[in-house]
């Protein structure tokens, strides 16, 4: 008997164990299963570190790379929050999403919004802030993106600092810059390995894309096409005007890419539990 107890004892604090070190998903940010992908971790996909760049999820030099350009307070943009987070989580390692900043001016709270979020990600919490934005539209005002902050813990006086930091506003206009010269005049629109579409669909027609690009882009793998030079080479395959192309070499091709933190749910083995 105490034998049996014992070896039920170790199981249970077995499976609290596998519990607490499982990632929880998300919740999803809209309701509407056309739109909203069953949110998951695998605990493969890393986020991006580098603070001056476009936040990202996925790999560096991954052959398939999807370029959000998006617009906090654009309900539509809203509809697609969920896919941006999940489609590297569909494809882990072959896909890498980053979300670009374009602010429409009409819409007043945009740029503020969009200021926020960088000064999020410079406290390593984009992703989170991210959410909880497109999660409440009605929030965007200066007060609410400060409630938001301290909601999630961040540090609210460095928060405030950054979100005020004039350099900001060159950021959001280069990235706002690749949108317009390519001709994403509206929100949301994606690059797919330099592809643009304008507007939204739903997760399967988004999720079918990003697929069938995949497909494109292994089979340069197999030509011997080395797999971090896939995405650029299909990129400048897509855009056709030479002064685009030259404009998304430098800002997207060309850009320096940082080490990305660990997946989602997984320790840095460098780092103690308490260095974060």
């Amino acid at each position: 008997m105490t034998r049996s107890i014992l070896a039920a004892t170790t199981l249970l604090a077995g499976l609290a164990a596998v519990a607490a070190d499982t990632p929880v998903p998300p919740a999803n940010i809209v309701t509407n299963p056309a739109d909203a992908p069953v949110r998951t971790v695998s605990g493969k996909v890393a986020a991006s570190t580098d603070p001056d760049r476009p936040p990202a999820l996925g790999p560096a030099g991954a052959p398939v790379l999807v370029i959000v350009l998006s617009d906090f307070q654009c309900p539509v943009c809203r509809r697609a929050a969920d896919a941006t987070r999940q489609i590297p989580e569909e494809f882990p390692g072959d896909v890498r999403v980053e979300f670009w900043q374009h602010p429409l001016a009409m819409h007043p709270n945009a740029r503020g919004a969009a200021r926020a979020a960088i000064a999020a990600q410079r406290q390593g919490r984009f992703w989170d802030y991210h959410d909880e934005l497109f999660r409440d539209q009605s929030a965007l005002d200066p007060a609410g993106l400060a409630s938001t902050a301290a909601r999630l813990g961040l540090d609210v006086a460095r928060f405030d600092r950054d979100r005020a930091a004039p350099e900001l506003d060159a950021r959001i206009d280069r990235e706002s810059a690749l949108a317009e010269t390519l001709g994403a005049r509206g929100t949301p629109a994606f690059l797919v390995n330099g592809a643009l579409a304008v507007g939204w669909g739903s997760w399967s027609g988004f999720r079918g894309a990003v697929e069938r690009e995949l497909i494109e882009a292994r089979k340069l793998i197999e030509t011997g096409v080395p797999r971090d030079a896939v995405a650029a080479r299909r990129a400048e395959a897509a855009i056709k005007d030479p002064g685009s192309w030259s404009l998304y070499r430098s800002l997207v091709v060309d850009a320096p890419q940082p080490p990305a933190a660990p997946p989602a749910g997984k320790k840095d083995p460098k780092k103690s539990k308490h260095s974060r």
